[in-house]
């Protein structure tokens, strides 16, 4: 029994009724269906699999190595796994609370600024770098499946959601409801890698030829077809360098890992700020520091680092060697305790001190007697009376 719709099962709110109040499904996910809903009162967002693992044991038991890999992940970009299970043959993952836009929406309504755009690719290539540590592949990466909204700072950002899924529903056709061969939303095919044509298989590297072509969605405004002009990366000069070698048509000329993608893009960011300082968001005196693994003085070259390792968010300021424009008021983080009993033992010491000073000046100060040293002075002769 397949979930409705396109199935012949019950509604989605008859299927979890007494689980969780459904409240209507979400514009995004392409293939797979989102529901929002809550459970005594806790908003969550129920993702239902069109499949009834009821028809196959391996089906099941690959759906739960995929939810306890879902859960082991720690990672802001990824929506948190709070439940999943099977009702009636149909498999049901439900994720914390998740607001924003898909990026397939964003795009056609509103242009983005290339600072923006290089954060949200470097979320969502965070979001494949803690999918593949744990075993995991998206598979069906497109504008579909990434949310963008805004954090506390009024910052782009991006979340990745599907991971793992659509390689699921192709492994086991036998358990799941009848699905387009492409991914999910319009112009899908452009984000698949030529080994996915034809083959059973979803590797890692199918992965990052997906954010490639993505990147060239942002700036050009629609996935690349063919390649016929540089025109539109005028802010991010070297970002057509990173597209192609991400969407190289061999896997073992892309970027070895969603890591090495990454170092890439803060390269640019870089030099990006280098070259317009006026329209980027780092500071001019950033010629001498060092931004994330990156140090700024050596960015002689257009080409990014395949391999470099970045640990920091782009365009964070690690380490500067000439000051900025105003002298910051340095800022100690230390216990207060420690704190305060360090500055009264200072005092003591200076107290002791100034008082052995005061002493030794008063000792050699007193006049010395004329008698030698170790000669017992005579005593006086009492006064003779008259």
């Amino acid at each position: 029994m397949f979930p409705s719709p396109g199935g012949s099962g019950p509604p989605t709110h008859e299927l979890f009724a007494g689980r969780y109040t459904v409240d209507g499904r979400m514009p995004w996910g392409g293939l797979v269906p989102y529901y929002r809903a809550a459970t005594e009162g806790t908003p969550v967002i129920v993702c239902v699999l069109p499949m009834d693992v009821s028809r196959s044991s391996r089906a099941e038991a690959a759906f739960s190595r995929l939810t306890q890999r879902l859960g082991l992940i720690r990672q802001n970009t990824l929506p948190r796994v709070f439940d999943a299970g099977v009702i009636d043959g149909v498999p049901y993952i439900t994720f914390q609370d998740t607001r924003g836009t898909a990026l397939s929406a964003f795009l056609r309504n509103r242009s983005m600024p290339s600072m923006s755009i290089l954060r949200i690719a470097c979320d969502v290539l965070r979001s494949l770098e803690a999918a593949h540590r744990q075993g995991l592949v998206h598979g069906d990466l497109t504008p579909e499946n990434v949310l963008v909204g805004r954090d506390r700072t009024g910052a782009l950002r991006a979340r990745v959601i599907g991971t793992g899924i659509v390689p699921l529903l192709r492994a086991y056709p036998e358990a799941s409801a009848p699905t387009p061969s492409a991914g999910s939303g319009r112009h899908a095919v452009a984000y698949m890698a030529p080994e996915l044509f034809g083959t059973g298989a979803f590797p890692r590297s199918a992965d990052v030829y997906a954010v490639g072509a993505m990147l060239h969605h942002m700036v050009m405004g629609s996935p690349p077809i063919g390649w016929e002009s540089e025109e539109g990366f005028e802010d991010i000069p070297g970002l057509p360098d990173v597209v192609r070698k991400a969407m190289a048509k061999q896997p073992s000329s892309r970027y070895p890992d969603a890591r090495s993608m990454i170092a890439a893009l803060e390269w640019l960011e870089v030099e990006s700020a280098k070259l317009n300082p006026s329209t980027q968001d780092i500071a001019p005196w950033m010629e001498s520091s060092r931004i994330g693994s990156v140090p700024v003085p050596t960015l002689a070259s257009s080409v990014p680092p395949a391999h470099l390792v970045g640990s920091y968010e782009p365009g964070k300021v690690l380490q500067t060697s000439a000051p900025p424009r105003r002298s910051p008021i340095p800022i100690l983080f230390a216990d207060s305790g420690a704190q305060a009993t360090g500055y009264w033992l200072r005092i003591v010491l200076l107290l002791t001190l100034l008082g052995v000073l005061m002493f030794s000046g008063y000792w050699w100060g007193q006049p010395r007697s004329a008698n030698p040293e170790g000669q017992p002075s005579a005593p006086l002769a009492p006064e003779n009376a008259d």
